[in-house]
Protein backbone atom coordinates (compact mmCIF):
# COMPACT_ATOMS: atom_id res chain seq x y z
CA UNK A 1 0.00 0.00 0.00
CA UNK A 2 1.27 3.67 -1.06
CA UNK A 3 0.56 6.22 1.82
CA UNK A 4 0.25 9.90 1.42
CA UNK A 5 0.77 12.72 4.09
CA UNK A 6 -1.62 15.63 3.34
CA UNK A 7 -2.17 18.29 6.28
CA UNK A 8 -0.24 15.77 8.77
CA UNK A 9 -3.07 12.73 8.09
CA UNK A 10 -2.02 9.84 6.23
CA UNK A 11 -4.26 9.23 3.58
CA UNK A 12 -4.05 5.42 1.34
CA UNK A 13 -3.18 5.33 -1.96
CA UNK A 14 -4.95 2.40 -4.01
CA UNK A 15 -4.38 2.04 -7.58
CA UNK A 16 -6.71 1.09 -10.01
CA UNK A 17 -5.92 -0.77 -12.82
CA UNK A 18 -8.25 0.68 -15.70
CA UNK A 19 -9.74 -1.79 -18.18
CA UNK A 20 -8.77 -0.45 -21.53
CA UNK A 21 -11.82 -0.20 -23.40
CA UNK A 22 -11.44 -0.16 -27.37
CA UNK A 23 -14.09 2.43 -29.03
CA UNK A 24 -17.09 0.90 -30.10
CA UNK A 25 -16.70 1.90 -34.89
CA UNK A 26 -19.86 3.19 -36.27
CA UNK A 27 -21.62 1.70 -38.38
CA UNK A 28 -21.31 2.88 -42.16
CA UNK A 29 -23.92 4.66 -43.60
CA UNK A 30 -26.41 2.41 -44.73
CA UNK A 31 -29.66 4.54 -46.44
CA UNK A 32 -33.00 2.59 -46.20
CA UNK A 33 -34.60 4.07 -49.03
CA UNK A 34 -33.37 6.38 -52.09
CA UNK A 35 -35.96 8.53 -54.29
CA UNK A 36 -36.35 7.17 -57.85
CA UNK A 37 -37.28 10.20 -60.03
CA UNK A 38 -39.94 9.99 -62.76
CA UNK A 39 -37.96 10.15 -65.58
CA UNK A 40 -35.33 7.57 -64.72
CA UNK A 41 -38.35 4.98 -64.44
CA UNK A 42 -39.66 6.39 -67.87
CA UNK A 43 -35.91 6.35 -69.39
CA UNK A 44 -35.21 2.49 -67.45
CA UNK A 45 -38.41 0.95 -68.98
CA UNK A 46 -36.68 1.12 -72.55
CA UNK A 47 -34.01 -0.84 -70.98
CA UNK A 48 -34.21 -4.45 -71.96
CA UNK A 49 -31.40 -5.34 -69.67
CA UNK A 50 -31.29 -6.34 -65.83
CA UNK A 51 -27.53 -4.87 -65.48
CA UNK A 52 -28.64 -1.52 -66.80
CA UNK A 53 -31.59 -1.59 -64.32
CA UNK A 54 -29.12 -2.54 -61.47
CA UNK A 55 -26.36 -0.27 -61.88
CA UNK A 56 -29.09 2.58 -62.46
CA UNK A 57 -30.24 1.42 -59.02
CA UNK A 58 -26.81 1.31 -57.24
CA UNK A 59 -25.75 4.71 -59.18
CA UNK A 60 -28.83 6.50 -57.38
CA UNK A 61 -27.70 4.69 -54.34
CA UNK A 62 -24.80 6.02 -54.55
CA UNK A 63 -25.36 9.79 -55.34
CA UNK A 64 -27.23 9.33 -52.14
CA UNK A 65 -24.41 7.93 -49.82
CA UNK A 66 -21.56 10.82 -52.07
CA UNK A 67 -20.76 12.84 -49.17
CA UNK A 68 -18.31 15.41 -51.10
CA UNK A 69 -21.07 16.40 -53.20
CA UNK A 70 -19.07 16.88 -56.15
CA UNK A 71 -21.46 14.37 -58.53
CA UNK A 72 -19.01 12.08 -59.56
CA UNK A 73 -19.39 8.91 -58.71
CA UNK A 74 -16.45 6.02 -58.62
CA UNK A 75 -17.81 2.50 -59.77
CA UNK A 76 -15.18 -0.38 -58.82
CA UNK A 77 -15.95 -3.76 -58.51
CA UNK A 78 -16.36 -3.79 -55.09
CA UNK A 79 -19.62 -1.53 -55.00
CA UNK A 80 -21.24 -2.89 -58.16
CA UNK A 81 -20.27 -6.47 -57.77
CA UNK A 82 -20.60 -7.18 -61.47
CA UNK A 83 -18.02 -7.85 -64.15
CA UNK A 84 -16.21 -5.05 -65.30
CA UNK A 85 -17.43 -5.93 -69.25
CA UNK A 86 -21.09 -5.92 -67.91
CA UNK A 87 -20.54 -2.79 -65.72
CA UNK A 88 -19.07 -0.77 -69.24
CA UNK A 89 -21.91 -2.05 -71.28
CA UNK A 90 -24.98 -0.69 -68.61
CA UNK A 91 -23.06 2.31 -68.00
CA UNK A 92 -22.76 2.97 -71.84
CA UNK A 93 -26.42 2.34 -72.35
CA UNK A 94 -27.36 4.32 -69.14
CA UNK A 95 -25.54 7.08 -71.09
CA UNK A 96 -27.30 6.74 -74.54
CA UNK A 97 -30.39 6.73 -72.10
CA UNK A 98 -28.97 10.72 -70.61
CA UNK A 99 -29.20 9.55 -67.88
CA UNK A 100 -25.78 9.62 -66.27
CA UNK A 101 -22.45 11.08 -67.72
CA UNK A 102 -19.86 9.29 -68.11
CA UNK A 103 -15.81 9.96 -67.79
CA UNK A 104 -13.64 10.56 -70.37
CA UNK A 105 -11.15 8.15 -68.92
CA UNK A 106 -11.91 4.26 -70.35
CA UNK A 107 -8.51 2.94 -69.33
CA UNK A 108 -9.11 2.69 -65.77
CA UNK A 109 -10.52 0.19 -63.98
CA UNK A 110 -13.00 1.91 -61.60
CA UNK A 111 -15.84 3.64 -63.73
CA UNK A 112 -16.59 7.61 -63.01
CA UNK A 113 -20.22 8.70 -64.15
CA UNK A 114 -21.82 11.81 -62.98
CA UNK A 115 -25.97 11.40 -62.37
CA UNK A 116 -27.53 13.80 -64.52
CA UNK A 117 -30.32 13.90 -62.25
CA UNK A 118 -29.20 13.58 -58.49
CA UNK A 119 -30.82 13.52 -55.49
CA UNK A 120 -29.46 16.52 -54.70
CA UNK A 121 -31.28 18.28 -57.24
CA UNK A 122 -34.61 16.76 -56.33
CA UNK A 123 -34.06 18.46 -52.57
CA UNK A 124 -33.30 22.06 -53.56
CA UNK A 125 -37.02 22.25 -54.35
Amino acid sequence: MNYVVRHGQRIEVATINPEIVAPKRRKSFEAEWVKLPRHWINALSRSKSVATYRLALLILMEAYRDRQRNGWINLSTQVTKMPRSTRRVAARELAKLGLITLEARESTRVLRVKCRASYYDSTKR
